[in-house]
């Protein structure tokens, strides 16, 4: 079969979308899924707009449900074979929520549900798609962020499920390497796609008691950032296009980060001493 096949989780909007749109372009079979039936029908439209909706599959899927994620398996299995293809090229893991605010004041449920969505409905995907990555000596590439690499107030949590994220990837890139299946990170930084203004907003709502209180200050500033980052950043296209060039390369990196300007950040903190870096950030945040 001439046509490569993605999977790619977390269609609806933002980085998903539009690198499921690109891929559809350049002659991609992408399997995209999504959670409702409006967002499918939204996505199919505007690939017949510009004309390639034959190149995509929307699929109904909430990744944190199991028998869901076994029936999604399933339908892409059901359909490589009626492609005449008994193989998947590449699984792109994009799904995924944030959170923000003081670790105190964080509610449990939604650290469970951060963890869950950002983490272990990840490794589900991934244990289910194997066997036709395997076939196929396919790519994994999973969304993580520079928040993965670097933790500060306000986005611990969100941090954490990134850190998490990066040590599942590090050592699945080298379980897998005998099968020829490679596992690529790719870590953003802020971008204009509203997953923290939205996401954000509602971990904020119950925290609102505390506007007041001595956490005040930085609740004030995870909502002034949230919405910051809605409107500043990098464009989602460049997203897209990084990672057409990991899919075509046949050695990626382990790791990318989008831009690479904010590779910068990342070395500083690794350079830095904890306590040094820890008062620079107080400073920043004037906490």
């Amino acid at each position: 079969m001439g046509k490569k096949t993605i999977v790619i989780t977390g269609c609806s909007s933002g980085f998903g979308r539009v690198t499921a749109l690109e891929l559809a372009k350049r002659g991609w079979h992408v399997f995209a899924t999504v959670r409702k039936e409006a967002d499918a029908t939204d996505l199919v439209a505007e690939a017949s707009r510009l004309g390639y909706q034959e190149n995509l599959t929307p699929l109904l899927c909430d990744i944190t449900q199991e028998e869901q994620v076994t029936e999604l398996a399933q339908q892409v299995k059901a359909q490589l074979t009626s492609m005449q293809a008994n193989a998947l090229d590449a699984l792109f893991n994009n799904a995924g929520t944030a959170t923000g605010g003081p670790i105190e004041l964080a509610a449990l449920d939604d650290i469970r549900a951060l963890f869950e969505l950002n983490l272990i409905a990840h490794v589900n995907v991934i244990q289910h798609f194997l066997p036709l990555l395997k076939e196929a000596r396919g790519s994994i590439i999973n969304v993580s962020s520079v928040s993965g690499r670097i933790a500060t107030p306000i986005t611990g949590v969100y941090a954490a499920s990134k850190f998490a994220l990066e040590a599942i990837s590090d050592a699945l890139r080298v379980e897998l390497a005998p099968f020829g299946v490679r596992v690529v990170l790719i870590e953003p930084s802020s971008s204009p796609t509203n997953i923290w203004k939205t996401s954000v907003q509602r971990s904020l709502e119950h925290m609102e008691p505390h506007r007041n209180g001595p956490y005040g200050p930085l609740l004030n500033l995870a909502e002034r950032a949230a919405s910051r980052s809605s409107k500043q950043g990098f464009p989602p296209q460049l997203f897209a296009d990084t990672i057409v060039r990991i899919l075509d390369s046949s050695k990626p990196r382990p790791r990318y980060i989008v831009p690479r300007n904010a590779a910068s950040a990342v070395l500083l903190r690794r350079l830095l001493p904890d306590r040094l870096w820890d008062r620079l950030v107080r400073r920043a945040m004037k906490w």
